[in-house]
């Protein structure tokens, strides 16, 4: 990402946390009860029990928190761009592991069972496209992964759009994770204007030795 977006989007939450605190709203990303909503078509991706989980755009790391009040037990990653928000998760959660990161620029050690990331890349970019942002997101994410990978995003299909917004095609999106692996799935079906896509590691065709 440029650095002139991401120094944006990193000013835009300082704002934000300065003016809620370590609270859900500062976040912009609705109130606790879509959050959680969120959290759930996440944790659909898979049987996390005793995974490795690498969360992009970590935030609080809240979705930390929904898998442990699930009794999940996770070795949880959390990365984001917003340094504020990192200090807050490492003196909440000592134990685990965060990082100041870009994953589309960065280095991010190691991989993971699953990669989840939740309405980070929804920001209107002024000096990157944000469709090529979010290709090189999941084909990045797709690389780090040994499991699976999904990410939510804001969809088209809207009754208006706030111009600070990026809104994706579904589609557009469904066909892209297509051309990385054969095992795509996209839910549209949840009462938020916004959609989310798993992708899982290919397989060998049947009848192939």
């Amino acid at each position: 990402m440029d650095a002139r977006d991401k120094q944006r989007i990193i000013e835009r939450y300082k704002v934000r946390l300065e003016a809620y605190g370590v609270d859900v709203r500062a976040l912009a990303s609705g109130n606790r009860e879509r959050q959680q909503m969120r959290f759930k078509v996440l944790a659909d991706v898979g049987n996390l029990e005793d995974q490795s989980i690498l969360d992009i755009g970590c935030g609080f790391a809240d979705f930390y928190t929904y898998l442990k009040d699930q009794g999940l037990h996770v070795q949880y990653t959390g990365i984001d761009i917003c340094p504020q928000f990192i200090n807050i998760c490492q003196e909440q959660f000592p134990d685990l592991t965060f990082l100041v990161a870009d994953i589309q620029t960065d280095t991010v050690p190691g991989t993971f069972d699953y990669i989840v990331s939740s309405q980070t890349f929804n920001n209107a970019l002024a000096y990157n496209d944000n469709e090529k942002v979010l290709r090189d997101v999941l084909t990045r994410s797709y690389a780090l992964c040994r499991k699976g990978v999904v990410i939510d995003m804001l969809t088209k299909y809207v009754d208006f759009k706030e111009p600070h917004l990026h809104y994706y095609s579904p589609e557009e999106i469904f066909s892209f994770c297509k051309s990385l692996t054969k095992r795509v799935a996209l839910r549209h079906d949840y009462p938020l204007f916004e959609f989310a896509v798993y992708l899982y590691k290919d397989f060998q065709g049947w009848g192939k030795k």
